[in-house]
């Protein structure tokens, strides 16, 4: 949902012409100020795979966050090598075995190789791991290590950080910015509304009621919002 989709709709809700004017300006004011206070709330984590660097460039690699949730090598940890234990497949070392126990006459499997290969990727794996990486927030890279051989590509996972109003993808988020916008923009215009006040006049404004409407509705929606939070758990 666009800032101008927004806009339209705030203002049919509150009863305001659609046109480009003073009263837009504030509504957009309005948008901005939910949109910075929702996103703090935001916590679903997308992936992106990228190709390895031992210096991954957040920047470069269009990569917006300030949260990265973990960094996965492509390469399984698991997989050995029939030379060494470095990496392929477990599997191929069984067909190594089956087919060298066949070549030798042999109708049972010779399972010695694989114990031996996995022992030794049990201990390799005990005392070292096989990826690192640390996230350096400030400069906005992700420092990897791997031991050889190094993986083709790796994924990312971490919570995207917004610019704008309209990269929102969620229904429930952007209902609600639309709420909060609202009860903000009610709260502006209650507050403007009862700030002066002309004694003896049959006419009266509805500032205050805006006032207490719009801060209701608030404390509402961050009751809300903070419940999601408290439910939320990240497993890294």
């Amino acid at each position: 949902m666009t800032m101008q989709e927004y806009v339209t709709k705030i203002a049919f809700v509150m009863g305001l012409p659609t046109n480009h004017n003073v009263e837009s300006q504030q509504i957009e004011m309005a948008v901005t100020i939910a949109f910075d206070e929702v996103k703090r709330y935001i916590r679903t984590p997308v992936e992106k795979t990228v190709p390895f660097r031992h210096r991954l460039d957040l920047v470069a690699l269009d990569i917006k966050t300030n949260r990265v949730l973990n960094v996965l090598a492509a390469r399984p940890r698991v997989g050995l090598l029939t030379g060494s234990y470095n990496g392929g497949s477990i599997f191929e070392m069984a067909a190594m075995a089956s087919m060298q126990g066949n070549y030798m006459g042999r109708g049972a499997l010779n399972i010695e190789p694989i114990m031996y290969q996995l022992a030794n990727a049990q201990v390799r794996n005990t005392l070292s791991t096989d990826f690192q990486w640390r996230y350096d927030t400030i400069n906005q890279v992700i420092y990897c290590t791997h031991q050889a051989p190094l993986p083709a590509t790796v994924t990312v996972r971490y919570v995207p950080e917004f610019v704008d109003v309209a990269e929102i993808p969620s229904p429930t988020w952007q209902d609600f910015i639309l709420r909060m916008a609202t009860a903000y923009y009610k709260l502006s215009l209650g507050r403007s509304r009862s700030k002066y006040r002309v004694e003896g006049s049959n006419v009266t404004l509805d500032g205050e009621a805006l006032v207490a409407e719009a801060n209701n509705e608030l404390d509402t929606m961050r009751q809300e919002l903070e419940s999601k939070r408290s439910k939320l758990v990240v497993v890294n």
